[in-house]
């Protein structure tokens, strides 16, 4: 398995903020519903989709590979008087507490990683999950531009999974059915896909996307 670590501190570092610091507007729709307690932002980056929720109270753990991001992740939290549980760490290897969180963000994470690591990371979020708590999960789908420009340059590796080697790593394109399968036992409450420009990083670009919020209700 490719190692992603110096890709991605590479791209942190030739950037101020990668992501911006503007949280996801459906994780933010629905944060009222969410139980009081502990988040678990996985690809935590600097911190944008859960700061806002340490700032209402609840306690904030993530992690991210990348340690320029969490070092930015950190500073900001310091800046703002909130505290944060963060670690460097690849998300194949962390372990996620049975039934501990509230809320488990996945965001814009899980698309670089092969599909066969992307299912294992789903089964950790569904296993920490307690009862009642939510998952947020945004993902690129097959409808990306990205995708096709994959298709005709890079080689497949798993069905919608491609690798580049110059960038060492690997790029997912979700399925509805990739989304929603894990999750059939929770109650659904929010599933959209389609086109969007982006304007949060880099030249403005489009995306196909997935966005999915469920709830665990047993």
């Amino acid at each position: 398995m490719p190692e992603r670590l110096s890709a991605w501190e590479k791209e942190y570092r030739k950037v101020e903020s990668l992501w911006g610091f503007k949280p996801d507007p459906i994780l933010m729709e629905y944060a009222d519903l969410v139980p009081k307690g502990k988040v678990l932002d996985l690809g935590i980056g600097e911190g944008r989709n859960s700061l806002p929720f340490a700032k209402i109270g609840y306690e904030v753990e993530g992690c991210d590979i990348s340690p320029t991001a969490i070092k930015r992740c950190i500073a900001i939290a310091k800046k703002e008087k909130l505290k944060v549980k963060v670690e460097a760490k690849d998300l194949l290897k962390i372990d996620v507490t049975h039934e501990k969180y509230s809320l488990i963000i996945g965001a814009w994470v899980l698309n670089f990683f092969r599909k066969n690591e992307a299912v294992k990371i789903i089964k950790k979020i569904r296993n920490g999950l307690k009862k009642d708590g939510f998952v947020y999960i945004a993902v690129f789908s097959p409808d990306d531009p990205g995708c096709e420009r994959a298709k005709r340059n890079l080689p497949a590796v798993e069905e919608n999974t491609y690798y580049d080697r110059e960038k060492n790593c690997y790029f997912h394109y979700f399925t509805k059915k990739e989304v929603l399968s894990p999750f059939t036992d929770f109650k659904l409450i929010h599933y959209s896909k389609g086109i969007e420009l982006d304007l949060e990083h880099g030249k403005p670009h489009y995306h196909g996307f997935i966005e999915y919020v469920g709830q665990r209700v047993k």
